[in-house]
């Protein structure tokens, strides 16, 4: 992606707003450094999928039929996938909306929200994407309290102007894998201005234990302007296929609706999210997969006296002693792809995927050695 500022006359306030900058692909670090052999754990992927019945039927889809093929454009609402996830969600067909990623809901509900201005309140060290969809839908960014191990609720509320159209927040959050616990959530829902819409991002929901995670959700039925966004991308692991899904009210989704392009979901990604939204056994080994790779990274980052925060997600943070962008480098150099995180304000923090076993281990052989005895 061109990184450059706008110099197009009459798109200069475009230099106002940040470039997202994605994890690195493996192709182009293979091109850049010679190697053949890289590990990524640099953008939260789940590496234990698809399935097999998700491939079979994409497999089938490209085959094509007399109702499906890649001559013929998809469903535009995509309705048999959101039938699917009205049903595994317990909510009306209604109170789903579909997007190309969650990504694009996250775009889509500040277009809604800013065509005459506003502002939203994200918390610090969240998603970067939050603060780019709010500035290029026109509205402006009220940054309220945080830090890489606790999200406070109060100075959100606090934070809350008179221009304020949406609340983002990350469920866990994403860089830091922290998330409120079930009080704090219920007070942020039960005391936010109710002409705001409250947009909780659940992309990485499916990786706690559906017993312990407050889920949003619970509350769809008491709080009209509640947005509750999940992805296909990381339990599921179709982050190439690119599809997600809001839950909200009928009148809500009805407004994205009027921002949302026809067709902007492909018909791959609506069948292959279709049967993985059903394999609750698949979610079941994801989970169990990553909890095992989350205990035997807190082992090696104690021996190696490394500080780490986030305990939500497939992800880790961890501090460093040195400069992130100088870490991830080397750690580049070396064949492993990790996320520096100077942009969210974090600048001695990389964030780390739990990857297979074997991505771990050449993880730890390449950063090892350059602890030196502590992080």
């Amino acid at each position: 992606m061109h990184s450059g500022l706008p110099t197009i006359h009459g798109f200069e306030h475009l230099s106002r707003i940040p470039l997202y900058v994605p994890g690195k692909p493996i192709q182009e670090v293979q091109r850049e450094m010679g190697l053949t052999r890289i590990v990524k754990l640099a953008s939260n992927e789940n590496p234990w999928g698809p399935t097999e019945a998700v491939k079979a039927r994409v497999a089938a889809a490209i085959a094509g039929s007399d109702t499906e093929g890649l001559n013929l454009y998809p469903v535009s609402d995509g309705h048999y996938l959101r039938k699917a996830i009205a049903a595994r969600k317990g909510v009306a067909l209604g109170c789903v909306v579909l997007g190309n990623g969650s990504s694009e809901l996250l775009e889509l509900v500040a277009k809604a929200a800013f065509l005459d201005g506003g502002s939203s309140v994200i918390p610090r060290h969240s998603f970067a994407i939050y603060g780019i969809a709010t500035q290029t839908a026109g509205g402006r960014v009220i940054e309220s309290k945080a830090s890489a191990t606790e999200l406070d609720v109060d100075d959100v509320l606090r934070s809350v102007g008179k221009d304020t159209r949406l609340v983002y927040l990350g469920h866990p959050n994403n860089p830091t894998g922290i998330r409120l616990e079930q009080a704090a959530l219920e007070r942020l829902v039960r005391q936010l201005r109710e002409d705001i819409v409250l947009v909780v991002d659940q992309a990485y929901a499916e990786y706690e234990d559906p017993a312990d995670y407050p889920d949003a959700a619970a509350y769809l039925g008491e709080r009209p302007n509640l947005l509750v966004l999940h992805t296909f991308s990381k339990i599921h692991a179709l982050a190439a296929l690119r599809m997600g899904y809001g839950l909200g009210s009928k009148e809500l989704l009805g407004c994205i609706e009027r921002v949302r392009s026809p067709f902007n979901t492909n018909h791959l990604a609506q069948v292959a999210a279709e049967v993985a939204v059903q394999d609750l056994a698949f979610e079941a080994f994801s989970r169990q997969k990553n909890a095992e790779a989350r205990a035997s990274f807190d082992l090696e980052a104690t021996r190696h006296r490394c500080q780490v925060s986030g305990t939500s997600g497939n992800f880790v943070l961890l501090e460093s002693a040195f400069p992130a962008k100088d870490l991830f480098k080397e750690l580049l150099r070396r064949g492993v792809i990790v996320r520096p995180m100077t942009a969210y304000g974090l600048p001695n923090h990389v964030r780390v995927t739990y990857g297979k076993p074997e991505e771990m281990q050449a993880f730890w052989s390449a950063i090892g050695p350059l602890l030196d005895g502590g992080c």
